[in-house]
């Protein structure tokens, strides 16, 4: 049983446009291909303190691999926390 989803909340760098977010937004999932992974998101959680959540897909190896990657350096938010999800053996 590995990690398969990757729930993350952060804050935005930096104010941005509705046009500049979407621009960030696609830059960073074209960056994350590189690492396997996919991205969800984002979307305004609410109830938590953070402004923005997103969720990634991948194997446990695929998240390892994108921490401190090229990919990481594009995510549009910063302050993160993330929490790691497992498939359930009976969903």
């Amino acid at each position: 049983m590995g990690f398969t989803h990757y729930l993350i909340f952060g804050d935005a760098k930096k104010a941005l446009t509705m046009e500049e977010s979407k621009k960030a937004w696609a830059e960073y999932s074209k960056a994350l291909v590189k690492n396997n992974l996919k991205l969800m998101g984002p979307w305004g959680p609410f109830g938590e303190k953070e402004g923005v959540a997103f969720m990634l897909e991948g194997t446990i190896e695929n998240f390892e691999s994108y921490i401190n990657s090229e990919a990481w350096q594009k995510c549009p938010i910063i302050n993160t926390r993330t929490i790691s999800l497992w498939k359930m053996p009976f969903s």
